[in-house]
């Protein structure tokens, strides 16, 4: 009987969790050409990010503006980078010194010096229900 309480518990509170997670929207503009998937993912600290996502999805780009609704986030604070792949390979092509050859964006459409930026620049509160507009660089 306890067990079967316990289980109740249990699935009760994972509810409450999917019931009060926010839908994160995000625009992204700024693609030249309409090819390719758009890959994003999600860091929830400052160790992990760029190494390794909390999350992760991937896009199909079927037009110039992509507007990706991102369900079951509870709330939180949140950064997310994103890229275009246009020839299909799975992975952010870059150049010489490990520069993007494909076009690439992150939160608060936050930009880095000589590298990608921050966590601090891209970290943001997810508390309700949120459009973040991203411009591809």
């Amino acid at each position: 009987m306890r067990t079967i309480i316990v289980l109740s518990l249990l699935a009760l509170l994972g509810l409450a969790q999917v019931l009060s997670a926010q839908t994160l929207t995000i625009e992204v503009r700024g693609i030249e050409k309409v090819k390719g998937q758009l890959y994003v993912a999600f860091y929830s600290s400052e160790d992990t990010f760029l190494k390794k996502p909390l999350t992760g999805l991937r896009v199909e780009v079927t037009d110039t503006v992509l507007t990706i609704p991102c369900q079951g986030l509870p709330e939180g604070e949140y950064a997310f980078a994103l890229f275009q792949d246009e020839n299909g390979n799975g992975r952010l092509d870059t150049a010489a010194f490990g520069i993007p050859t494909e076009k690439s964006g992150f939160s608060n459409n936050a930009e880095g010096i000589m590298g990608p930026p921050s966590y601090d620049k891209c970290l943001f509160c997810l508390q309700k229900n949120t459009v973040m507009v991203v411009n591809l660089k």
